[in-house]
């Protein structure tokens, strides 16, 4: 969809048209369910998720300056969505441990080859099978580039303990990775 298009259509769901709405849930759609996929421990979660960011889309529309970076806007609403749903679905658990700095910042050259090695869906397959909170910190930081400090902030979590999750996410993910390598290897 070229720019002047899309503008067009932002302008009309601003009027709260319909067929217009639905070309801008199509499109979005499209470009940013892998988004909610990262997040989501399910496909079926994944369009909820995306569902409840396209209302807030469609809710604050006027509010976005026509012109600007959409996807960039819809994508910030579909990742605050997604904590708002890790969230409210977690029932304020508290998790409390130490960080393990070897999870942290060890072997960070072998998870990346060997995420670097595999299909996107695969990748995004283990990442769902992530515990969920496990799964919001790695997609915050590994994906879209948040700080520790910043992602303790959107989610409520200690700092330390953000740490301590993403390193036992990437941990999970070399198991699964070692898992997946065997299996080749036997073949």
């Amino acid at each position: 969809m070229e720019i002047h298009e899309l503008n067009d259509i932002l302008a009309d769901c601003v009027r709260q048209d319909r067929r217009s709405q639905e070309k801008l849930y199509n499109y979005t759609y499209q470009k940013l369910i892998g988004t909610a996929m990262r997040y989501a421990g399910s496909r079926e979660d994944a369009k909820w998720v995306f569902n409840l960011a396209m209302m807030k889309v469609y809710k604050n529309i006027e509010k976005f300056k026509i012109g600007t970076n959409f996807l960039g806007w819809a994508n910030d609403i579909l990742i605050k969505t997604s904590i708002d749903n890790i969230r409210k679905n977690t029932r304020h658990q508290r998790i409390m441990a130490p960080v393990d700095s070897s999870f942290v910042e060890g072997n960070k050259v072998t998870l990346n080859e060997a995420l670097n090695s595999l299909a996107t869906e695969k990748i995004m397959e283990m990442v769902q099978r992530l515990g969920e909170k496990e799964r919001m910190v790695f997609s915050l930081y590994v994906i879209d580039g948040f700080k520790h400090k910043e992602i303790a902030e959107m989610t409520g979590i200690n700092m330390n303990t953000c740490k301590w999750l993403l390193g036992k996410a990437k941990k999970e993910l070399k198991e699964m990775i070692g898992v997946l390598n065997e299996i080749r290897l036997s073949k």
